[in-house]
């Protein structure tokens, strides 16, 4: 070490030692998992609503903090090394933990929530709406909501960053950790068909050189799973009109252009805009999708169950209300007695 010599007027008092925590380390700990489940730092900065040079730091003042690397960076994607295991799992756990508090707080001082932010697929949040607005009023005292409708992707990223408090969705997000689930409905996809259409409804290859198929694009879940149960059923069919929400792809249906295949949630919003179409079963082995509200864990006590039954209630009606002749077991309300929670 050099010794430096002192100059007059400074002070022969040792220097205190450095604090390493000197730094936000709650919100270094929300960067880190983010970069572990994103796998890159700059979707975690764009997740977190960030600069890509301010995850980075808070990455690095966590490494000094602990005195261990805790991202191999010479990796791509980067990797964890043993440490960064290690701490992945307390993280989580740390997480969980500072929402568990603050829920058990604000419980125990008898106030409710400020503010409940509820994040729902597209095709079902017309439908569900006034009944969650008045459920988060009446029951729960919930002076402000904010409703969000998109596709289930987006779902996943506004949980990751924290940026709602529940999601209604059509994907599980089995890969994240800390969430609970809450099952609503399952329901079959139909085929759907212009009014009046005679067919051939036995055969969708035959159909599809008179009535193209119209479809969700690939990005959607809906679109994939599609895609996938096609190929696994070996009926191969032209793409030719593709949206990624259910009114735009049932519109040219509606018109006569083409046929889709979807379930009844995904037809509420176009039969409510008096569009016109006959549904019938499908000529193959049957597929299905899964509503499921998606939220932490321990962290909104018994809210996510008590939206759960309501929405589940509302799309029932709704569903019976608008399309009366369904094939049977086109859907099914789900039961449970406590939610599914992630594997550790």
């Amino acid at each position: 070490m050099f010794d430096q010599a002192r100059q007059p007027g400074m002070s022969a008092t040792p220097m205190a030692k450095t604090n390493p925590f000197e730094f936000n380390l709650f919100r270094a700990i929300e960067v880190f998992v983010a970069v572990v489940e994103t796998r890159h730092v700059t979707q975690a900065a764009e997740m977190l609503g960030i600069t890509q040079s301010a995850a980075s730091q808070q990455l690095q003042s966590l490494e000094r903090a602990l005195g261990v690397q805790v991202i191999d960076r010479t990796t791509r994607p980067a990797q964890l090394t043993k440490s960064g295991i290690a701490l992945h799992k307390r993280a989580m756990t740390i997480l969980g933990e500072v929402e568990s508090l603050r829920a058990e707080v604000r419980q125990i001082g008898s106030v409710p929530l400020p503010q409940l932010r509820i994040a729902m697929l597209a095709s079902i949040a017309t439908t569900l709406c006034p009944v969650l607005a008045g459920l988060a009023r009446d029951e729960f005292g919930i002076p402000e909501l904010i409703l969000t409708a998109g596709l289930s992707s987006d779902h996943q990223n506004l949980l990751r960053s924290r940026k709602t408090d529940l999601a209604i969705t059509s994907d599980n997000l089995f890969e994240i950790e800390g969430l609970a689930r809450y099952p609503i409905m399952r329901e079959q996809f139909l085929l759907v068909v212009p009014k009046g259409c005679a067919g051939p409804l036995d055969d969708l290859e035959q159909l599809a050189k008179t009535l193209p198929m119209v479809r969700f694009t690939r990005e959607a879940v809906v679109g994939m799973r599609t895609d996938q149960h096609l190929s696994r059923v070996r009926v191969n069919l032209p793409r030719f009109i593709e949206g990624d929400r259910a009114s735009i792809v049932m519109a040219p249906v509606a018109a006569g252009m083409g046929f889709t295949l979807l379930t009844p949630t995904l037809l509420l919003d176009g039969l409510a805009e008096g569009m016109a179409i006959d549904v019938h079963p499908l000529p193959f082995a049957r597929y299905h999708r899964e509503i499921t509200l998606v939220t932490r864990e321990r962290e909104l006590g018994s809210l996510p169950e008590a939206f759960a039954v309501a929405s589940a209630q509302t799309l029932a009606a709704a569903i019976e209300a608008r399309l009366p002749d369904l094939p049977q077991g086109s859907f099914e309300l789900s039961t449970y007695d406590e939610p599914a929670e992630a594997s550790a």
